[in-house]
């Protein structure tokens, strides 16, 4: 099962049968048998036709809806899996605060490990940096462990942001060098690139939290604000490092993208991957997001991909609501 992105501009979806098939100018595209599909993204001129529509609720698959610079627009998605109880529970628990801040402890404490981590991959080529920076990022992580408040948390976390992302742009090659995370719209390419990749990764957890029966807009860490998928945001933390900013830093740092790839809107002034460059950081999303990876939970051999894994965190988070007992949920950490 996998995400399905439709972005070839100008094409029609159909169904036949029991597959999916993708047209353009009267010619076949591709096809892909549903019983692959998990969750479905459609980009800006395609069109889906009203049995596509219809075969995709009945299903209980997902389609989110955006535009070929990730600005979302949308979403298309049956009741099959509501579960009004455990929603119910879990707005609750947004009111828990000492559920709220365990949560927020180990969200923040994973993702700055990760951060570490992923830091440590990318220096060992760089003898010229400088450790100092990650032994910062240390005492922050110690530090969220001892906070007594969510603010408190988000403040750390923001600190260590501003620490991290300084070490990403020594760690890209020049002509990716940025300076700070900038967003809504991105000012650089690094930023844009960094940008996409997590509007993707919101809108594959937002997809797992619903067939799971969860909320997406409840959250425990970031605030409930009109629009925002607070329980999302709270789950990527500990993603972003892993599945974003380290597969972004691989790509510029490999020549996958030169600066040329990338344009500027003219009315916002942010920096954008050109149409058929954002095909191809989308294939490489897919790729990375499949790529096979042993699991963390224990001693086993396992072996899992991205995807499987962000589908565990989410049971583990539904299993903690259940039982309103944060501590059933457990951070993905890197080694």
């Amino acid at each position: 099962m996998g995400i399905l992105y439709l972005n070839t501009e100008g094409s029609k979806v159909r169904k036949s049968g029991g597959t999916i098939v993708v047209e353009k100018g009267g010619e076949t595209v591709t096809t892909i048998p549903l019983e692959q599909i998990s969750g479905v993204v459609v980009f800006t001129g395609v069109h889906l036709t009203e049995a596509v529509v219809v075969e995709f609720l009945k299903m209980g698959t997902s389609v989110t809806y955006l535009s070929t610079r990730g600005q979302y627009y949308g979403r298309l998605e049956s009741v099959h899996s509501v579960d009004v109880v455990r929603q119910m529970k879990q707005a609750n628990l947004t009111k828990d605060s000492s559920f709220c801040i365990e949560l927020s402890k180990e969200f923040i404490s994973v993702k700055i490990h990760n951060q570490i981590t992923i830091l440590r991959w990318f220096m060992k080529n760089k003898p010229e940096t400088n450790e100092g920076e990650l032994e910062q990022l240390k005492i922050i992580k110690n530090r969220v462990k001892e906070a007594v408040t969510v603010e408190q948390i988000m403040g750390y976390e923001g600190n260590a942001a501003k620490i991290y992302f300084s070490c990403l742009s020594k760690l890209c090659k020049p002509e990716f060098k940025f300076y700070g995370r900038t967003r809504q719209p991105p000012k650089d390419a690094f930023n844009s690139m960094l940008s996409y990749g997590y509007t993707l990764l919101m809108y594959e957890i937002y997809t797992i939290l619903g067939s799971h029966g969860l909320y997406p807009y409840f959250g425990f860490m970031h605030k409930p604000k009109r629009g925002h998928p607070a329980l999302v945001s709270d789950l990527m933390e500990e993603w972003r490092p892993v599945l974003i900013d380290a597969f972004v830093l691989h790509l510029v740092n490999k020549g996958s993208f030169k600066s040329i790839d990338f344009e500027v809107d003219n009315s916002s002034g942010g920096v954008f991957l050109k149409r058929h460059q954002s095909k191809d950081f989308l294939n490489r999303y897919e790729k990375r997001v499949l790529t096979q990876i042993k699991n963390t939970d224990n001693e086993s051999s396992e072996i899992f991909n991205y995807r499987i894994q962000l589908e565990h965190q989410v049971k583990m988070m539904a299993k903690a609501i259940e039982n309103s007992n944060s501590t059933l949920y457990k951070g993905y950490k890197i080694r």
